[in-house]
């Protein structure tokens, strides 16, 4: 046995092979086809921590002459541990035998077996001569039913096909698998062969630190969102002082800060997709979803963040002006906030129209005329229901991209039902609270305070994302 443990992923063509190899390594550059036979030479992939190879998977063509496979091994007569090799020399130049021989060279060279099939088919003869290859083989072997479309009609019929011929079965969905359903596939291989265990167990503890390590750096990723974005403002200059000229200044600069917020919000969801290892997946989140909307859109106010009496218990807690903006951030009134009108002013920052220019200074921040001119400046924001809807976006986003099998390669989507649907208005007053003050510290500048907080709410975030996998 090689330092490094290898199985060869076999099977009949397009029971899913490719697929299982695909989300077990993470490696979504495997190529996947519906096309039966596209996989036609074997082909190695490991799973890697820290740039360590710890185990390694062969994707393998499929069986395509089984029945005289089966045949011309039975009537094999050398010793048993020549068998695979004897064959592969004896039929390696015969075309028809091309594929068999390929698959059969990683057994050959002592690789375990994972046998992949479709469970969503009845059992057939060639099945059960694949099988028996497999058991002459004399190596170690472990069945996966991949149910492709979540199709289990025949899986009592697989398993007890099973039973008589390898150490171990179990079902994998390899388009819908998470971490945990991977590690138990890991966990189940140490049952195959007494001498891999240790390896192997070796491999799963590597793996789950690893996982630790990417809980950790997606909630440093979400906290730093939260203290960019609840401390973003911007300011510019209107060159007069007439109602036009303020108001064309301040649809400016209420279009920079949505455009900076947007891009705050982007790159945390690019840092969460990195820790995955995810090349081709892509997540509309979803459309015809709230998680979908814009993260400027009526809807996405209305569904996610707080009810109306959580949002009225935070606002106390981070000293936002009580009013207007619980009806636009809590209620269904738009969130044209990132609009002009009784929008950002006055549904996120308690502003209205109706009120004199000067309250601008207690509402918007900092005013004073300069050279005939006036300083307007939008944010930071004072409600805390954009914390609460940005963590929200956050964990959906979270939650999708580490449950994406690598093998599933059409875009994501998430669909959540009406009424408050996010993870923040499910969360505990003391869970809310914490954040509450993590942000009434950044608005009062207190950042060595929101630096102490930080390690509690990570603690949180990651509770959080264990408890939606």
């Amino acid at each position: 046995m090689s330092e490094v443990p290898v199985f060869a992923v076999v099977g009949h063509p397009n029971e899913g092979k490719s697929s299982v190899v695909s989300t077990l390594t993470e490696d979504d550059s495997v190529p996947i086809s519906a096309v039966p036979g596209e996989t036609r030479q074997c082909v190695t992939y490991a799973i890697k921590v820290d740039g360590e190879t710890l185990l390694r998977f062969v994707d393998t063509p499929g069986f395509e002459m089984p029945q005289q496979t089966l045949r011309w091994m039975r009537q094999f007569s050398g010793p048993t541990e020549r068998l695979v090799e004897e064959f592969i020399l004896a039929h390696q130049d015969d075309p028809r035998f091309r594929d068999d021989c390929e698959l059969l060279r990683p057994l050959a060279k002592n690789a375990g077996i994972v046998y992949v099939v479709d469970g969503s088919r009845p059992l057939r003869p060639n099945d059960e001569a694949e099988m028996e290859i497999l058991r002459l083989t004399g190596r170690p072997r472990m069945a996966v039913i991949n149910p492709k479309g979540g199709d289990t009609t025949y899986l009592n019929e697989w398993k007890g096909a099973f039973g008589k011929t390898f150490n171990v079965n179990l079902q994998f969905n390899a388009h819908r698998a998470t971490f945990k359903e991977r590690i138990a596939l890991l966990q189940a291989l140490q049952h195959i062969e007494q001498e891999w265990g240790g390896a192997i167990a070796r491999v799963v503890a590597a793996l789950q630190a690893d996982w630790q390590g990417r809980l950790d750096a997606c909630a440093d990723a979400i906290l730093d969102l939260l203290a960019k974005a609840l401390t973003l403002l911007v300011s510019g200059t209107s060159p007069g002082e007439s109602v036009l000229e303020r108001e064309k200044q301040r649809e400016t600069l209420v279009a920079a800060f949505q455009d900076k917020l947007a891009r705050l919000e982007g790159e945390c969801r690019r840092e969460l997709k990195s820790r995955f290892q995810h090349n081709l997946f892509k997540a509309d989140l979803a459309a015809g979803s709230v998680a979908g909307q814009d993260l400027f859109s009526e809807e996405t106010w209305q569904v996610l963040g707080l009810t109306r009496q959580q949002l009225s218990l935070a606002m106390a807690t981070v000293g936002a002006t009580v009013g207007a903006a619980i009806d636009v951030a809590a209620a269904g009134v738009t969130f044209g906030v990132f609009t002009i009108g009784t929008g950002l002013a006055g549904g996120i920052a308690g502003w209205t129209a109706t009120r004199p220019l000067a309250r601008l200074k207690v509402e918007l921040g900092p005013y004073s005329r300069e050279l005939g001119g006036c300083r307007l400046q939008v944010g930071p924001l004072r409600n805390p229901q954009l914390m609460f809807v940005l963590l929200d976006r956050a964990l959906i986003y979270f939650h999708c991209v580490s449950n994406w099998a690598h093998a599933r390669r059409e875009e994501a989507t998430t669909t959540l039902a009406e009424g408050k649907k996010g993870v923040t208005a499910g969360w505990d007053r003391e869970r809310r609270r914490l954040f509450e003050k993590y942000q009434a510290c950044l608005l009062k500048g207190q950042l060595g305070k929101a630096n102490d907080l930080r390690s509690q709410l990570q603690q949180l975030l990651i509770r959080a994302m264990e408890e939606e996998r």
